[in-house]
């Protein structure tokens, strides 16, 4: 009697568990997406340099994956705040440079000012368009999109300009919030893995590597042309 009990109950569990996946799933394709997400206001530039970001974003982390080295060339895509750029910065050194890419001169002219107080001048700011990064042919060694790809419009075609400023060997990184993160833009604008690893496939470019577990809210993709 207690075994056939424990039974039911095993199975009771297990008939729950799966229930729960498959309204997890079916929640992930009820949500209506949207294309392009909201720009991130200049007025919110506080958030994007809380002390406690490191501790989650894990920069180094990000740089060591991506193996910037002394002397590279390299371009930050919707640099924003210069958060990521700054660093950047430092990692390839007074013989390296970055283009630190942006389509609001709001955030150029703040990352204008950090630069000058920093005393960076490794650092070429660029005012891009929502069509075109504006990025020297043949140039880079490595782009990155840091929360910035659900922003863009026409995603393909944008991404065709950032391959033909990639050298023959150059990468292109691109890290997003996942729809488990419990921090980041609305759920409607977050974008699945796939999606983007098959629109970066139309522009040309193959997924080399998927960092996993690095980065506790965003998943880590990169791409080589």
């Amino acid at each position: 009697m207690i075994n056939q009990f424990t039974k039911n109950v095993k199975a009771a569990f297990i008939f729950a568990a799966i229930l729960c996946l498959c309204i997890s799933a079916y929640a992930k394709e009820d949500v209506q997406r949207e294309r392009p997400g909201k720009l991130f206001s200049p007025s919110k530039i506080p958030l994007l340099e809380d002390a406690g970001r490191d501790e989650w974003q894990k920069p180094n982390e990000i740089l060591n994956a991506l193996n910037i080295k002394k002397g590279q060339t390299v371009a930050d895509i919707g640099a924003g705040s210069g958060y990521l750029a700054v660093k950047l910065s430092e990692r390839v050194s007074t013989t390296g440079t970055v283009y630190a890419e942006d389509i609001q001169q709001e955030m150029l002219d703040y990352m204008s000012k950090r630069l000058t107080e920093k005393e960076l001048k490794n650092v070429t700011l660029v005012l891009g368009t929502m069509d075109d990064p504006k990025l020297p042919q043949n140039s880079l060694d490595v782009a990155i999109l840091l929360s910035a790809y659900h922003e863009i419009a026409q995603p393909i075609d944008f991404i065709k300009k950032v391959k033909l400023a990639l050298k023959p060997q150059g990468i292109l990184a691109i890290m997003e919030f996942s729809d488990e993160s419990p921090i980041g833009p609305p759920l409607r604008v977050r974008l699945p893995e796939d999606l983007v690893i098959n629109e970066l496939k139309q522009a040309g470019f193959t997924l080399s590597q998927r960092h996993t577990f690095l980065m506790p809210y965003q998943y880590f993709l990169v791409f080589s042309p």
